[in-house]
């Protein structure tokens, strides 16, 4: 088992840094966009870093709960969280254990930002409807919210699998190593592990909203939205696209130009032709972040009906 569980945490729930040459936005990028930075420490003693963005005369009755990716914190989607807020939402989002601003070795399990949210849920006590929304871990981490808590009656699931159990065997293509790493995540997060997400999507009675590509490879499709389609849940909206990949958000230009840009960045650093911090901020001098992350907007009119039906 442990060769098995070193990769796993090695490949997958490993410390998530920003990396250097990356460009990330901040809120001051955008014009009356508000930050609110805060600070708590989770019942492991890791400090846990969380932010409230919003515009002036935002809803008061309504806050946004964003959960994002793996990956190295809230900043890569402050393109989408400046929609929302821009559409007159407060905007709850954190960096997960072991990502970004926050502490923690590593991320440790795909179940610890479900811990990590459920205890700042606990802590804020919100009098607000809270509306849940993510992509990909966050996407499964919205489902399981929405599953576990009775304050959340609608999520937004982008790219999200339904449990780690389908996702390792989608993606590992061997029982015996998946065996393994479940074994590892029941241990490591137990709190969390037993949450039936495929029988809440045929069962429940919340309004959950699923999109996604069905050309993902990250998250393939049969893990996901599949799951939301077979349902047959009126209260389980889907929407499918085709040629976004693992970003059903963005738009199609963007899609093709973040693939092209991260192929190449990569492609060089295994190379040897990017070694340095300063090649990497070199690299990046000339791309364009607005076109990275350029958001499909018609998609989030989908979103925004969702969420204010």
């Amino acid at each position: 088992m442990g060769f098995i569980v070193n990769q796993y945490k090695k490949n997958l729930v490993q410390r998530y840094n920003k990396d250097v040459g990356i460009p990330y936005y901040s809120f001051k990028d955008f014009e009356g966009l508000k930050q609110e930075a805060h600070t708590f420490k989770n019942s492991k003693s890791t400090e846990i870093h969380y932010y409230f963005y919003y515009n002036d005369g935002f809803k008061k009755d309504k806050i946004i709960l964003f959960c994002p990716g793996i990956g190295p914190g809230h900043t890569s989607y402050l393109r989408e969280i400046e929609i929302l807020a821009k559409h007159g939402y407060k905007v709850l989002t954190l960096d997960y254990t072991g990502c970004g601003e926050s502490g923690g070795e590593s991320l440790a399990s795909l179940n610890m930002p479900t811990f990590d949210i459920i205890e700042l849920l606990n802590l804020l006590k919100l009098k607000e409807e809270i509306v849940v929304m993510g992509h990909s871990l966050g996407g499964y981490t919205s489902l399981n919210l929405a599953n576990i808590r009775e304050d959340i009656m609608k999520a937004v699931i982008l790219s999200g699998f339904v449990s780690i159990k389908t996702l390792m065997k989608a993606s590992l293509h061997s029982s015996f190593i998946t065996s393994r790493i479940l074994k590892y995540e029941k241990k490591v997060a137990p709190e969390y592990f037993g949450v039936d997400n495929i029988e809440f999507l045929k069962t429940t009675n919340k309004k959950l909203f699923v999109i996604q590509s069905d050309d993902d490879t990250l998250v393939p499709y049969k893990v996901a939205l599949k799951f939301a389609e077979d349902a047959h849940n009126p209260n389980v909206k889907t929407f499918r696209v085709t040629g976004r990949k693992h970003n059903p958000n963005y738009t199609d230009a963007a899609v093709k130009y973040m693939s092209e840009t991260f192929s190449n960045y990569y492609k060089l650093i295994k190379e040897k032709t990017i070694k340095t911090d300063e090649d990497k901020i070199n690299y990046f001098k000339d791309i364009s972040i607005e076109k990275l992350t350029e958001q499909d907007m018609k998609m989030f009119e989908e979103i925004f009906k969702f969420i204010d039906e």
